[in-house]
């Protein structure tokens, strides 16, 4: 037995090699999609491997060699670009470490083969996607227009607001279509918002390290910051007097139902009480390697599938993963990045939806159907204006996440119509280069593999029941999106009822108002001459008047308050307006005349 000791973790805090690097391994997760056969009865499938980072990038990768800077030197002609690329070679050079070896064919293939390699940063920053895009690829003169790509994409999809920089949806080729190739769709540069629970308070801790020199909240980071759900809407506003008026912050269904909480203690750890709104950026440089970032600043749970990062690898890769063997057939190299996209965006939008995966306990929809609910209650109870207010702050965030899932929808949509046009000529003029063109017309049994159904280690959790994993999304949000219009139609519908009811109750109101106004217009006057007649200011027993003069004085004050009260109330605003068109006259008179002597003095 071998009784070496074994290596000790490098320190990249430490190391002032790597201290200097903007990006280290212990900021990454790496995971290769493999065929792995874990028992002899059964067939292999494809899995997510962890891959330790310290044993894929030695510690002398710190250092950049001559000839590194070299190669970077030569990529371009102009000197602008060419100290990019040494700047970028200094930074990110290191990440060619992580570069699939060896494609694999079949499960018994070396352990460092694998069909694709996925990389997820736990942080956004856009010089990451240029790092990333220089480290993964070969061909420099390739890289250098695909960097001027980036670039540009960076530039113009970019919207600034009071909250911080974002990317608006978005999917772009950063290489030019030049021909029907397959492989010009790589790479690629995806991003899609989506929306996750929060806590209110500090910030939570990062899985991973951030941005080290100027941190994750700098004002002079470019990181694009996580938001809510008000700020992401309202982007050049303050919403910090609002926030606490959201539905995850105001409705608390735990309270009472004491199932529902041993479910969230059980599975969050934590109660949220806000929703914010992050984006997955989905970098797929080429058919193997697929980087993801994400701000990882959500709120996250004690049960890892609830992260973003195990919900992608843990659910949403197997669910796709068992949809695309559906057929019955098994393909050796159709599992490209591009694939692995999918469940990347079914992890991002599907994380609050049960229409992705019924195990949700706290899903969007319910949250709001809740919510909802107990508003009504209220409005059959006691409708007031502070009930209307509330339906309208429901009403407004339900808006704000339809809008978000038609983004998704529409996203997602075009994605898919552009990667179905770019397989159709595919196959219509099959590429030599392209994996896919020998397993075209493969039989259902491809060496004796089994049904999908003998493969898959659980049933799909999609409710979904299409094959291809994009139309998969499409109506899983389809219905995410039916359900949120419902909810948000009820809402439309109680605000209108609350109105209603409310208006009725101040016509009775008005009513009362009626009989005390004319009560107080007639015995006000009384009370004034009472009390006028009542003071003595005279001997009283030298007073020759009779009762008769106190009460056609009395009837003549309170008609004439009466009536000027009346005329006030309806010829009042008449009156104020003629009186300001008279005086408006006046002024403009005044001026003609001025003028005419300065012209006649002139």
């Amino acid at each position: 037995m071998d009784s070496s000791p074994e290596t000790p973790p490098i320190d990249y805090d430490s190391n002032p090699e790597w201290c200097k690097k903007p990006l280290t391994p212990a900021q990454l997760l790496v995971n290769d999609i493999r065929l792995e056969r874990f028992r002899s009865d059964r067939d292999p499938l494809l899995e997510v491997v962890e891959r330790p980072t310290s044993s894929l990038v030695p510690e002398t990768a710190a250092f950049v060699s001559p000839a590194s800077y070299t190669r970077a030197a030569q990529a371009a002609s102009n000197a602008i670009e060419r100290q990019r690329f040494t700047t970028l070679e200094a930074g990110y050079g290191w990440l060619r470490h992580l570069r699939v070896l060896q494609h694999q064919h079949s499960e018994y293939d070396d352990e460092d083969a694998a069909k694709c390699r996925w990389v997820h940063v736990s942080s956004k920053f856009p010089e990451y996607l240029s790092g990333f895009l220089w480290g993964f690829s070969d061909d420099p003169t390739i890289v250098a227009e695909c960097l001027r790509t980036l670039d540009h994409t960076i530039q113009e999809q970019t919207r600034f607001s009071k909250h911080g920089k974002y990317f608006t949806p978005l999917f772009r080729c950063l290489r030019s279509q030049s021909g029907g190739s397959a492989a010009e769709q790589y790479p690629m540069l995806i991003s899609i918002p989506f929306c996750d629970w929060t806590i209110l308070g500090s910030t939570p801790p990062l899985r991973f390290q951030v941005d080290r020199r100027e941190g994750f909240r700098s004002s002079k980071s470019t990181a694009h910051l996580l938001r809510s759900v008000l700020q992401h809407f309202y982007r050049l506003e303050d919403t910090t007097d609002r926030e606490s008026l959201q539905v995850s912050a105001k409705h608390k269904p735990w309270t009472t139902d004491r199932d529902l909480d041993l479910q969230v203690r059980q599975w969050y750890g934590h109660y949220p009480t806000a929703m914010n709104v992050d984006e997955l950026w989905v970098l797929a440089v080429d058919a193997e390697h697929i980087v993801t970032f994400s701000s990882n600043q959500t709120w996250k749970s004690r049960w890892p599938p609830l992260q973003l990062s195990s919900r992608i690898s843990d659910v949403a890769f197997r669910n796709i993963r068992n949809a695309f063997y559906s057929d019955g057939t098994y393909h050796d190299d159709e599992y490209t990045a591009m694939t692995h996209a999918s469940p990347c965006l079914s992890g991002a939008v599907g994380m609050l939806h049960r229409n992705f995966w019924p195990d949700m306990v706290l899903c969007l929809t319910d949250r709001y159907a809740g919510y909802l609910s107990q508003l009504q209650y209220r409005l059959h109870r006691s409708p007031s204006t502070k009930l209307v207010m509330d339906l309208m702050a429901c009403q407004e965030e339900l808006n704000i996440v339809i809008q978000i899932t038609q983004q998704q929808l529409d996203m997602i949509g075009s994605l898919r119509s552009s990667l179905s046009a770019k397989k159709q000529i595919t196959e219509v003029v099959p590429s030599p280069q392209s994996p896919h063109a020998s397993h075209a017309a493969a039989p259902d049994n491809v060496g004796g593999y089994s049904s999908a159904r003998d493969r898959a280690t659980y049933r799909p959790l999609s409710l979904s029941q299409n094959s291809d994993p994009l139309s998969q999304l499409l109506d899983n949000l389809s219905r995410e999106l039916i359900d949120l219009t419902d909810l948000r139609d009820n809402a439309d519908r109680l605000v209108t009822r609350t109105i209603q009811l409310v208006n009725i109750r101040l016509e009775d109101h008005g009513k009362a108002i009626l009989v005390f106004t004319i009560v107080t217009i007639i015995f006000l006057p009384l009370n004034f001459v009472s009390s006028f007649f009542g003071m003595n200011v005279y001997d009283i027993r030298t007073l020759a008047a009779t009762q008769s003069l106190f009460w056609m004085v009395a009837i003549c004050v309170t008609v004439g308050v009466l009536g000027l009260s009346v005329f006030l109330a309806f010829s009042g605003g008449d009156i104020v307006e003629r009186v300001g068109l008279w005086r408006d006259r006046r002024r403009e008179r005044g001026i003609s005349r001025q003028t005419l002597r300065r012209q006649m003095g002139s």
